[in-house]
């Protein structure tokens, strides 16, 4: 053991310089890790998300069915995430719509607007929007039939 510890008195500048190496190899480990994920990250950027060949088909909905939920999604005159709707009154509730197994929270919301204008409504109130550990989105809220106001003032006169 003496040895050991007079050998250790006897080198440490060969032990500092080991210790420095090591410290220097984990931060060089670390940063190029780091660039890594960056330079993936920057590839990535603006491009569309694909799916391998054989998950496309998870969540059933074809190009010509999204195009034709944001065009329905139109009908809807106002959405939101409280029970109300500023500038208007809820005339009837249609119903509570849910949809779910979407790629963006974009195209969840437009299919519940779609399924909303199919069951006669024109606005959506209570939305929430939600994503699944799987990464798929879901919506759901209440479908209501909403007017604008009617100002209630007194006629000038009376």
């Amino acid at each position: 053991m003496q040895a050991l510890l007079d050998w250790l008195q006897n080198n440490k500048p060969l032990l500092i310089l080991i210790v420095a190496a090591l410290a220097a190899l984990l931060v060089l480990q670390r940063l190029t890790r780091f660039v890594g994920r960056l330079v993936r990250a920057v590839r990535r950027r603006g491009k569309p998300v694909t799916l391998h060949p054989k998950l496309q088909n998870y969540g059933g909905h074809s190009d010509e069915e999204m195009e034709s939920d944001r065009l329905m999604a139109g009908g809807i005159i106002a959405t939101s995430s409280t029970a109300s709707v500023a500038g208007y009154e809820i005339v009837r509730q249609v119903e509570a719509v849910f949809v779910e197994g979407y790629r963006t929270p974009t195209d969840a919301t437009n299919a519940l607007k779609a399924v909303a204008v199919r069951r006669g409504a024109n606005a959506i109130i209570n939305l929430l929007q939600q994503r699944s550990a799987a990464g798929k989105c879901a919506a759901q809220g209440d479908a209501v039939c909403i007017e604008p106001l009617v100002s209630k003032a007194r006629p000038a006169g009376s």
